[in-house]
């Protein structure tokens, strides 16, 4: 039991560099710069700065804060680079660091660059559709700030189909492709127009039906408000025990799940007790939120022992 005990430590620290490493988020690009129509200057540095706002913050209604106008107001003054595009547009790109500061110093919080990579199955569309759709929730996440990485359900395989698969499935999926949350996507029954979203993550949910603009926002101000939720919320120390872990891919597993969650940190092993481990990590949001999470996680919670010692256990395709 000794060499099995060190064995998983030595496994939990490398898989513990691992998920530093990837994280399940992605940094967004170009988080800083927007290109506009027009070529004035004061004109174009305002109306970038309100593009910017929205995606910076996670806020769509940002760009119009009244917090936020001495920002729009004064653009010019954040201005790294600006120069006309061949298309008559202009480029422009803003001081990160100064308009961070700024916002903060505006009473408003700044969405964290690093943002959960959000995995969306697309169902199979007739003809050119499904490359409109493509194209219309790229420009979408564009706008938002939204990491996705675009799927279709033909090619994810049956355990990540939604109409065969549930919320942890689908979400094992979309860990295994590298990525934080799921979206899915489905015809709508009553009107073949129109689509019908589902957002599974470990800390928000979501229901939308309408166009992938639609979608996006709603995700988006899904995972920001979440997002700022933590970050207000104090962060605890908790002792995770969970059964029903029979192998190193069950492990492997239980590890990764705990340890990508958002607002955890610090995951170490406490104790290995024949299928039982026992986790020690640090988290925002408190035991409630933890069990939410976990339960899109394949872990079913048996309630917390008398020591206050969380307790799960894992079930393996459930």
């Amino acid at each position: 039991m000794h060499r099995a005990r060190e064995f998983f430590q030595s496994l939990l620290a490398l898989l513990s560099l691992l998920a530093t490493a990837t994280a399940n988020a992605a940094p967004v690009p170009s988080l800083y710069a927007a290109i506009v129509p027009g070529s004035d200057p004061q004109h174009s540095a305002q109306a970038a700065m309100r593009e910017v706002l929205v995606r910076l913050v996670g806020s769509r209604d940002a760009g119009d804060d009244p917090a936020l106008a001495g920002i729009v107001e004064d653009a010019k003054r954040y201005v790294q680079l600006e120069r006309n595009t061949t298309r008559g547009a202009t480029q422009v790109i803003f001081d990160g660091p100064a308009l961070r500061a700024a916002v903060a110093g505006a009473g408003r919080s700044v969405w964290d660059p690093d943002r959960p990579l959000v995995w969306v199955l697309l169902p199979s569309l007739p003809g050119s559709a499904t490359d409109e759709l493509r194209s219309q929730l790229n420009a979408a996440a564009q706008v938002r700030g939204l990491p996705i990485a675009l799927v279709s359900a033909d090619s994810a395989g049956p355990t990540a189909d939604p109409g065969n698969a549930g919320a942890a499935a689908v979400l094992a999926a979309a860990h295994r492709a590298g990525a934080g949350a799921a979206l899915t996507a489905q015809v709508s029954a009553s009107d073949p127009q129109s689509m019908q979203w589902t957002l599974v993550a470990p800390n928000a949910d979501g229901h939308w039906t309408g166009a992938a603009a639609v979608a996006i926002d709603g995700v988006t101000d899904a995972l920001a408000r979440a997002s700022r939720e933590l970050e207000t919320t104090p962060a605890g120390e908790f002792d995770c025990q969970i059964a029903g872990v029979n192998d190193l891919a069950a492990f492997t597993t239980v590890v990764d799940s705990v340890g990508s969650l958002p607002g955890v940190s610090d995951v170490t092993l406490r104790a290995v007790d024949a299928d039982q481990l026992t986790l020690h990590f640090k988290a925002r949001g408190g035991s409630g939120a933890i069990t939410h999470a976990l339960a899109a996680e394949h872990l079913h919670s048996l309630g917390a022992s008398g020591d206050g010692v969380l307790r799960y256990r894992y079930q393996n395709g459930l």
